[in-house]
């Protein structure tokens, strides 16, 4: 009988464990979609030669996480109801 309710707890925490992870990963998601809005209105609006290169290349970082992530909520099958993402489509 203990055997049984280890291997439920286990089976348990395990199922808790990866519905933490798709949680934390759809809230990623979710950040990087933020920072993609509020770099589209930074690049609105800086007039620095500079800043503005450094603004193109977070642009670059921040699009190449959201894939990153995209595609590891792919593999993990985790899916939710559609939020705006400025930009990116979703």
């Amino acid at each position: 009988m203990e055997s049984v309710l280890k291997l439920v707890q286990r089976t348990d925490c395990a199922a808790v464990q990866e519905n933490d992870d798709k949680k934390q990963i759809l809230e990623e998601i979710k950040e990087v979609c933020r920072l993609i809005a509020c770099n589209d209105c930074w690049f609105e609006l800086e007039c620095d030669e500079n800043l503005i290169d450094a603004c193109i290349y977070q642009r670059e970082e921040l699009h190449s996480r959201y894939k990153y992530l995209l595609n590891l909520a792919k593999q993990r099958e985790i899916s939710c109801t559609p939020f705006k993402c400025k930009e990116m489509g979703v």
